[in-house]
């Protein structure tokens, strides 16, 4: 990546708009042996990477392996029977979308009591209606659970303890995990949205260095130097360095490399490059390979999202209020990249506070608003077949009947 000082008399070029713009990673399936709801609950935050709050999740399994957890927010009490009905067709259609999946687990998080005052299970209607999508889309029910704020339970037996079980036998801590070096447990589904620290003096270097820079995307080699960025420790990077990172997520063009390459690798990122230079020069074509802004492509690697993301906060904290959008708007984006849409809606706030009219603000918002995820949300490695009950083969006959009716 050229970055040129010019004079201090030379007029920063416009930033042209991003051309054609347009509107959870998956993990390897994961084997899960739990030797009973306690064990299957304390396993969950691993699955899904936080512990939900005010949630209904559903957890795809392909036969015994788990595909990951869909998470949504617990939708209001006052709903109507129709509305309740419509909410779980939405939601399990979605997870129908999942490949390879046979059957699910639902659990419902809320800091309700266990029981009603008419003493159901809080959520039972809710978790009613999607059991009842998911039998008429031949999926099996693994488990319908209820984490409470007082008690946990299972839907599926409510003649169980009133109260429920006890929390306590709920212990994450205490499963053995592998999880990423550079990837930590959240608290809950909003935990990790806050920008990195920063102080008063390195905002200001990295403001006068800022006006000392010029980033120029025509050299052959800018792919590589986008590919370098993924390697630096963004706590380390000095005030230079994150003024040229501002800079590069500032600008469409060279963000929209920069994202599409970190999504895809160095060989995406060159033919985007490519492509985005000859848009510049007036050249009009469709771009070539998948449009990863809108979420195409196979499944990208989540640890060098997870690198992208630390880059783009660590930017976003420094830079000036004028050049902030842009950095949120890029953290927007690999947070949905990365399945996050309660951190992706957070940042492109931030972002439309200081730019209502930001391009790519509004497309990551759009997507959100709409629950559009990523296509390689849904795309899942084949598990392993293994043998098959004859339950388990009349339902997986049931699915495939439905969908040569579709």
């Amino acid at each position: 990546m050229t970055v040129q000082t010019p004079p201090s008399s030379s007029p920063q070029p416009p930033s042209p708009q991003t051309p054609g713009a347009r509107a959870a990673v998956p993990p390897a399936p994961t084997v899960v042996r739990a030797a009973d709801s306690a064990e299957f609950l304390s396993m969950l935050p691993h699955i899904a990477g936080f512990t939900p709050r005010d949630s209904i999740v559903l957890v795809p399994f392909a036969e015994r392996r788990t595909l990951g957890a869909m998470r949504i927010d617990l939708p209001p009490e006052a709903m109507s029977g129709t509305e309740l009905s419509e909410f779980a067709a939405t939601t399990v259609g979605r997870l129908c979308l999942v490949e390879h999946i046979t059957r699910a687990a639902v659990v419902v998080y809320t800091d309700d009591p266990y029981r009603g005052e008419r003493g159901r299970i809080a959520r039972a209607e809710l978790v009613g209606e999607v059991l009842r999508r998911l039998d008429e889309c031949a999926l099996a029910t693994v488990e319908a659970l209820c984490v409470a704020g007082d008690g946990w339970g299972s839907y599926l037996e409510p003649d169980g303890p009133y109260a429920g079980q006890s929390l306590d036998r709920i212990r994450p801590d205490d499963v053995p995990w592998p999880h990423s070096p550079d990837e930590r447990l959240l608290a809950d589904q909003s935990d990790g949205c806050e920008l990195p620290p920063s102080d008063l003096a390195e905002r200001e270097q990295v403001a006068r260095a800022l006006t000392r820079i010029l980033i120029v995307p025509d050299e052959p080699d800018f792919p590589e130097a986008i590919e370098e960025w993924l390697g630096e420790d963004a706590a380390a990077l000095t005030p230079h360095d994150l003024a040229v990172l501002v800079g590069l997520l500032d600008r469409p063009l060279t963000r929209d490399i920069a994202l599409t390459q970190w999504c895809g690798g160095i060989d995406e990122g060159r033919t985007v490059h490519a492509w985005q230079l000859a848009w510049a020069r007036g050249e009009r074509s469709d771009p070539v390979g998948p449009f990863r802004l809108a979420g195409e492509g196979p499944a990208p690697d989540g640890d060098r999202l997870r690198r992208a993301l630390a880059l783009a906060m660590r930017a976003a904290s420094v830079a000036p209020r004028a050049r902030r959008a842009g950095p949120l708007a890029a953290a927007a984006w690999l947070s949905w990249a990365l399945g996050r849409s309660t951190h992706a809606a957070h940042f492109v706030g931030l972002a439309r506070e200081i730019d209502p009219h930001h391009g790519l603000a509004h497309i990551v918002a759009t997507m959100v608003s709409a629950v559009h995820l990523p296509a390689w949300v849904y795309d899942r490695p084949a598990p392993v077949p293994g043998p098959r009950s004859c339950a388990e083969r009349r339902r997986a006959d049931r699915r495939q009947a439905r969908r040569r009716g579709r």
